[in-house]
């Protein structure tokens, strides 16, 4: 039971962190400015339909309440959020 809430509350994080970057891949968030920056437009984008995606399919995961398959999406979420978070760097003000 404990288990199921939590990948609700990961599916519901992990859709909605996807939307809101996909959703400002065209104006300012926090300290990033995509709408002068083409390429960081482009990985807010991408990386918010991965992460709807793995939203998606941890939906699907726990309705289905395979452990294997919950580990293995919540592994590939992680993985993906890293990456996103590291590539955003690249954009960070050098204040």
């Amino acid at each position: 039971m404990v288990i199921t809430i939590l990948m609700i509350l990961y599916t519901l994080l992990s859709f909605g962190i996807g939307w809101y970057f996909y959703s400002h891949r065209r104006r300012p968030f926090l300290v990033f400015h995509p709408e002068n920056t083409p390429a960081l437009s482009h990985v807010l984008s991408g990386g918010g339909i991965v992460l709807m995606v793995i939203g998606l399919i941890s939906a699907v995961a726990t309705i289905l309440n395979n452990t294997i398959f919950i580990s293995i999406i919540l592994l590939v979420g992680v993985i993906a959020i890293i990456s996103i978070q590291l590539i955003l760097v690249h954009w960070f003000p050098k204040g």
